[in-house]
């Protein structure tokens, strides 16, 4: 069997998908809004399967072709269309340029089902109890986005804006520069670590990841196991060269009984390329033997499932953190009133803060299209369950009355689309105001800047004394937008803060009073 093509075909898809998936975290400006960001978008499994589950269109069915191709083929979307896949690839391909030459690259690895199949029942288990945060821990697409948009981003954003300055120096028009806010440093700590350890787990022990922690991995796997079509290694063409195992990344050939676990096969076709004989190659599926286990392995059992279920659930209730953060005062007499802990405020279109933790992967595809700056990772703001999930972060920004591009873009639904008009009276909280911690009251300053920036009018000026005005609050127009709280000067606390609501009301929308008509005769010009 002379397949050899399989491979570059594979290659090339694999970095078509990788770029379009890059592009649309580092720069969504000039990708978000294009049929490019659909074909990224489309076939990733879990953001296609928690849309489906809330929409049932016929747009979300990804999960579907995936399954689909599967069944024919195998893993085919862990070694074309997954981009965590892919930045495993180039990895590897690195970590074998700097591999001394006569060391062999891979060898057979055994199968570690429970943990694999552990983790899946995990995953599953959580998600039909209502949390998303293996999902959150161990997607995919997820983590690629939090490596893409939390540490590439800022990089590409420098060197972008970079050459647009290098070219006006030089007399040119440069690219228009491109806006990026930083989030809290404890927040960067999760991908970092994760990528270091995916690069050093891809250098020894290949696609080791995608067999023994990723969910999508051994649900693929266990589909793929009844594919229409299997890589085999017919016995009488076999010279027994070693090169497919050698070559194999997944370390799912086992030699001496020339199989191959399927289960565990990423479909990269290195082997193929590699095989002396021109023998290994794609076949129509037979029924063919396990390979032998070794001297003191077990077979997977129930119990084994339950008790890697069990471990890994009590690992992740270990977590703990906080996170805080404070300002240079910006006016004469430091406020002393400290703001309450108000509550989390979720993007508009998530309507409910438990449901928006069931289905938000924390993708940070929102996080990295917000023009404003204002979502941003969550710590442990949500609990334990949101953990890294988007929230409005108002020291950074403020939610925009006039963009509703956050719930266009979310993969997964979490954040349901809303048109603009129906997103200007979605309150996601409400803004409380602090008299004493008032530029106006200690500093006996005229201030308005909440008033000047509150889109609805909620926050407006009333009188103080001695010509002043001081600002108010009307609950019943506030949106929760945050650019009262994001405007005020007043330090080290802020005399207004929004604490959002955990399900989302609606805001009476401000009246617009008409101009008044003018006598026209008093301008005959």
């Amino acid at each position: 069997m002379n397949q050899r093509w399989l491979k570059k075909i594979r290659v090339v898809a694999a970095l078509v998908f990788l770029a379009l998936s890059t592009l649309l975290f580092v720069d969504f400006e000039r990708i978000g809004a294009t049929p490019a960001a659909t074909v990224a978008i489309y076939p990733q499994f879990i953001p296609s399967l928690l849309t489906f589950s809330q929409t049932l269109a016929w747009g979300a069915t990804g999960f579907l072709a995936v399954l689909i191709l599967t069944l024919l083929v195998g893993r085919v979307y862990c070694s074309t269309i997954c981009p965590l896949g892919t930045l495993q690839d180039l990895v590897i391909r690195i970590a074998d340029r700097l591999r001394p030459p006569r060391r062999v690259k891979f060898r057979y690895q055994k199968p570690h089902n429970r943990l694999r199949y552990g983790l899946l029942a995990l995953t599953a288990g959580l998600l039909l109890g209502g949390s998303a945060l293996a999902l959150s821990v161990l997607d995919p697409f997820s983590n690629f986005g939090r490596i893409a948009g939390d540490l590439l981003r800022p990089l590409y954003v420098a060197v972008h804006n970079g050459v647009g300055q290098g070219l006006e120096m030089l007399g040119s028009y440069g690219p228009f520069p491109l806006q990026w806010k930083m989030p809290p440093l404890t927040t960067l700590i999760f991908p970092t670590v994760f990528l270091l350890g995916l690069a050093w787990l891809s250098a020894v022990k290949g696609r080791l990841f995608c067999n023994t922690l990723c969910p999508v991995g051994a649900l693929l796997g266990l589909v793929s196991r009844f594919a229409l079509f299997k890589i085999r290694i017919p016995k009488d063409a076999c010279i027994l060269c070693a090169k497919c195992s050698i070559h194999c990344k997944a370390g799912c050939i086992h030699l001496k009984t020339k199989a191959i676990d399927f289960s565990r096969c990423v479909a990269c076709f290195n082997c193929i390329p590699v095989c002396e004989a021109h023998g290994i190659g794609y076949a129509r599926s037979i029924p063919s033997p396990r390979p032998p286990l070794r001297p003191g392995e077990k077979g997977v059992s129930r119990r084994a499932l339950l008790r890697g279920a069990t471990t890994a659930l009590l690992g992740l209730t270990g977590l703990a953190g906080a996170s805080d953060s404070a300002a240079k005062p910006h006016n004469r007499t430091p406020t002393t009133i400290a703001n309450p802990s108000p509550g989390p405020a979720a993007p508009p279109g998530a309507g409910a803060i438990a449901r928006f933790n069931d289905l938000c992967t924390a993708c940070h595809l929102c996080v990295s299209a917000c023009p404003y700056g204002v979502l941003q990772p969550a710590l442990l703001e949500y609990g334990l369950s949101g953990l890294l999930q988007p929230r409005l972060d108002y020291a950074t920004g403020y939610c925009s009355y006039e963009c509703n591009r956050c719930g266009q873009i979310c993969p997964t639904s979490a954040i349901a689309p809303l048109d603009l008009v129906a997103k200007q009276t979605v309150q996601i909280g409400v803004a409380h105001f602090i008299r004493a911690n008032c530029i106006v009251y200690t500093d006996h300053t005229a201030c308005g800047a909440c008033d000047e920036y509150c889109p609805t009018k909620a926050v407006h000026m009333t009188p103080y004394r001695d010509g002043l005005r001081i600002p108010e609050v009307r609950e019943k127009l506030c949106v929760g937008c945050g650019a009262c709280e994001n405007a005020c000067p007043a330090r080290p606390h802020r005399a207004i803060y929004v604490s959002g609501h955990s399900v989302h009301q609606r805001a009476q929308r401000p009246v617009v009073k008409p101009l008044e008509a003018k006598d026209q005769s008093e301008f005959p010009f």
